[in-house]
């Protein structure tokens, strides 16, 4: 296999990639933006903050992930990655900031492969995150098994909406029980598809909050970091599960309370605050035990920084 085929297959394997042609993988690997690049042992790739212009998969080497503790202002290695993966994709994504969340140096000598902004987005723009027509989903039926007798006869059950995996979720869980009809039928024009890589930064400790998330697809790994710069975690979250909540409580500060991050490939149903707000006054009970769940966690977060 030679050394462009050996690349192409590179690119097939990282997911912003997977559903090109052949000839459009050629077309990247072989435009005067793109290319080869190598970093001596220890030398900074990508830092935490700046902007981004550009993702990276790694060819040979290894490169440490690191983030600033803005309790102790030091720099935290929080992973190594290796030959076939990639980063720095994030702050290229469409509802980012455009600013990476994390600081990127090479452990030793290290062959990185440097893929330009337009690129990536242009590979975005062709992907597809529709639902498979196969995808099993649940329908909710809105009569009983045994309907009272009725002249004329009822009419046998109907779903109340159409197969949505985004609807389907988001009705089982307690937080949006209030939303109504309209809210539930329109939910794709106010919440968002998000699509995070392994290892990648959702939330940041102490960065404003101005959303919450659901997990729709792959799990999500919430931590802080003790007094000594060690990652303390909190909580594996999976589909269902909901995060980033606590700082869009009207008592919060407004800023994340701590980090999370993928533990893999997964999707995110990204919701605005305005959203979470509306739910949260419509349902006292709701508002109720989630302040409750505010407080337990302050104490919990308060009881790893130590």
């Amino acid at each position: 296999m030679d050394g462009l085929q050996l690349h192409t297959q590179l690119l097939k394997n990282t997911p912003i990639f997977r559903s090109l042609s052949d000839d459009l993988l050629k077309g990247i690997l072989t435009a005067p933006e793109n290319g080869i690049e190598e970093y001596q042992p220890k030398q900074l790739i990508i830092r935490e903050s700046e902007i981004g212009d550009c993702m990276y998969i790694i060819l040979d080497g290894a490169v440490e992930v690191l983030i600033r503790a803005e309790s102790s202002n030091r720099e935290i290695s929080i992973a190594t990655l290796r030959a076939g993966d990639f980063f720095g994709e994030r702050s290229l994504m469409p509802g980012s900031t455009g600013r990476r969340n994390a600081t990127i140096k090479s452990v030793y000598p290290t062959k990185v492969f440097r893929i330009d902004k337009k690129y990536v987005l242009l590979s975005i723009k062709r992907d597809d995150f529709s639902l498979s027509d196969d995808e099993d989903v649940t329908e909710i039926n809105i009569t009983s098994s045994k309907p009272a007798p009725q002249v004329p006869p009822p009419k046998p059950a109907v779903p109340a909406f159409p197969p949505d995996e985004v609807r389907d979720l988001i009705m089982k869980i307690r937080l949006f029980k209030s939303l109504n009809r309209d809210e539930l039928l329109t939910i794709h024009e106010w919440t968002e598809i998000v699509k995070v890589g392994p290892g990648d930064f959702v939330l940041k400790e102490s960065q404003p909050g101005d959303a919450m998330f659901v997990v729709l697809e792959g799990t999500v790994e919430i931590f802080t970091l003790d007094s000594d710069g060690k990652i303390v975690i909190l909580a594996n979250l999976k589909t269902g599960d909901y995060f980033g909540e606590q700082s869009l409580m009207p008592d919060s500060r407004g800023k994340r309370n701590a980090f999370a991050r993928t533990d893999n490939e997964s999707r995110l149903i990204k919701i605005p605050k305005e959203y979470f707000r509306l739910v949260l006054n419509r349902d006292s009970d709701l508002a109720k035990d989630l302040k409750k769940k505010h407080d337990e966690q302050k104490q919990t977060l308060k009881d790893a920084r130590q």
